[in-house]
């Protein structure tokens, strides 16, 4: 729950109260003063979109109304579907297998019915695992192959024994889509789990051993602690990105931290929100300081965010989320709602908060999913500007372009993220401003996109003034100035001038990992850490998921653990490796 909108922060500790007072920011809204600019008369208001000219006929209506929910049912299907496909597969096969086996001749109809349904359920999720990049990646092509195979004996002789033609015409389709999957026609050649598969790149900490601070960061940072496995306690029951992404979500329950709100005004007129969570001693100017940046369509209640809050405040230390313009229905006078690719209000919060720092005291800056791509170009566009000591990305990427590609997200996991980015925040609160700006062709294209990039496309490159889509990832990333395999050109992550970390897994199911890494060139890893004086470190898991890092048998007693703690680690290594050295 957020604290009392005052100034005078009684429900604080004093040395809380303190700190907020040398900051100078007003826990009261700079748009309700009444000295405040009015709202500019051309801009519309903030609310939902009032008018739908963009549809001629109520034919367009309707086909429109089908590309917002066909899409995002037939992903979370097909999603459940993968998240189980696991524990389906050798569940039905035991099933078939003991049917066949058993002397008694069942022929009653509800139990024909169910061997149709199980023999047909056993294909599919062996096919899933044949041809699942993550499920390759996780138990190799060997696995999924045996069990399609074997399954496919069963099904075909339950078919035969009780006469299931429709069943049989289900797994020979599902043959035919296993098929295409594995087999390239132009090279005549199998491959199981797709063109992702293999992989150069492999799991571990990367940095440049010839910067003396990287290099004893590295040597201060425990193993154990940056070490995602079964063995340091990984979840051992969840199989894939998919499940280690979206059931952490659905497990996990964090309480809210007591919020203390203030504003800060941006460069051009409109006001960033930061939320402080202090710990209950009140805020001590010795412990590292988190500024967190969070992920898209959040802020300071997203349930991970709350999970660092909570575990970084009983630490002693005091955890701040700037909370992106707009977002957490945030008002925006303006045209300029939020995009990825602006670093400003991240620049002008770090520096109102480094105003009350203590004698040597660290502002570490932590950013989860967009907000790590939008801390990971901050880092490196500001340069030794940068208001930050240290900065650790989660689940973000540093070269946005190669999400364009990554067909499997488009597919599975963003119809229902696109759905819900257009629904609650580009239409739900700046739906007459996008219409101001877009023609009727665009507005109908964003109002039926299928995944993100079609929203980016389609509306936020064209709203935000970008060249194209290409353009806008570009600037969004902090290795996007230069050509993506170019081995010679210099981009702007090289003038990143803090200790700053990666953190990214190899299965994560949202943003490609092809995003922070390549198995060749500038982006390969043992490359990459080398730009600019080596400040750059890269820590990848060959699991984990997106945002997930499930930890023990029972994930929900753990949370986000992992990760949290991950940054962490992260930050006080920098402070030992700082101190050994001076």
């Amino acid at each position: 729950s957020f604290g009392p909108n005052a100034n005078e922060w009684t429900h604080l500790d004093e040395k809380s109260r303190q700190f907020l007072s040398t900051l100078q920011l007003s826990s009261i809204h700079p748009f309700c003063d009444s000295a405040s600019e009015p709202f500019p008369p051309d801009v519309p208001e903030m609310g939902p979109l009032l008018v739908n000219d963009h549809h001629e006929t109520r034919l367009d209506a309707v086909i429109t109304l089908w590309h917002q929910l066909s899409p995002a049912l037939l992903a979370m299907s097909e999603l459940w579907l993968r998240l189980f496909a696991s524990v389906l597969a050798p569940l039905c096969i035991a099933c078939l297998l003991w049917d066949l086996l058993s002397s008694v001749d069942n022929n009653k109809r509800k139990h024909i019915f169910w061997i149709g349904i199980v023999s047909t359920l056993s294909v599919a999720s062996s096919a899933v695992l044949t041809t699942d990049m993550l499920y390759v990646l996780e138990f190799g092509p060997h696995y999924g192959a045996s069990l399609l195979l074997f399954s496919s004996l069963l099904a075909a002789l339950s078919c035969k024994r009780y006469k299931l033609k429709l069943s049989m015409t289900f797994i020979f389709l599902l043959w035919v889509l296993v098929i295409y999957h594995v087999y390239d026609l132009s090279t005549g050649k199998v491959q199981f789990g797709g063109p992702e598969v293999p992989r150069v790149v492999e799991e571990g900490l990367y940095f440049d051993s010839s910067n003396p601070l990287m290099a004893r960061v590295a040597a201060e940072w425990p193993v154990t602690s940056r070490t995602y496995t079964v063995e340091t306690g990984a979840t051992p029951w969840m199989p894939t990105g998919d499940s280690r992404t979206g059931l952490p979500f659905l497990l996990h329950s964090v309480s809210s931290p007591t919020w203390t709100r203030v504003w800060v005004p941006t460069t051009d007129g409109e006001v960033v929100a930061l939320d402080f969570s202090f710990p209950s001693t009140g805020h001590d100017s010795t412990k590292p300081l988190y500024m967190v940046l969070h992920g898209l369509n959040g802020g300071s209640e997203e349930d991970y965010v709350m999970d660092f809050a909570n575990r970084r405040n009983d630490e002693k230390s005091t955890v701040v989320v700037m909370v992106a313009r707009g977002l957490m229905d945030l008002p925006v006078k303006g045209w300029n709602v939020f995009h990825g690719a602006r670093v400003k209000d991240a620049d002008v919060a770090a520096k109102a908060i480094r105003k009350g720092l203590g004698p040597n005291q660290v502002l570490a800056g932590v950013g989860y999913s967009m907000g790590a791509v939008v801390i990971s170009n901050y880092v490196a566009r500001s340069g030794t500007d940068c208001h930050l000591d240290v900065a650790f990305a989660i689940s973000g990427g540093i070269d946005m372009r190669p999400q364009f590609y990554y067909e499997r997200a488009k597919r599975l996991w963003q119809p229902m993220l696109a759905k819900e980015l257009r629904d609650v925040f580009v239409v739900g609160k700046f739906g007459e401003r996008y219409r101001q700006r877009l023609s009727k062709e665009q507005m109908l294209e964003l109002m039926r996109a299928t995944h993100i990039s079609g929203i980016d496309e389609h509306a936020v490159v064209t709203y935000n003034g970008f060249d194209d889509l290409m353009h806008y990832y570009s600037e969004m990333s902090a290795r996007g100035d230069v050509p993506v395999d170019d081995n010679e050109a210099v981009s702007r992550i090289s003038n990143t001038s803090i200790p700053f970390c990666v953190l990214h897994a190899l299965d994560d199911p949202l943003i490609t990992w092809k995003t922070v890494a390549a198995d060749s060139g500038p982006m390969y890893p043992p490359n990459l850490v080398k730009t600019g004086a080596g400040y750059l470190m890269i820590l990848l898991t060959k699991r984990g998921g997106h945002v997930g890092w499930p930890l023990g048998l029972n994930a929900r007693a753990n949370k986000w653990q992992w990760m949290n703690d991950a940054a962490k680690h992260f930050v006080d290594a920098v402070v030992r490796a700082k101190e050994s050295m001076q």
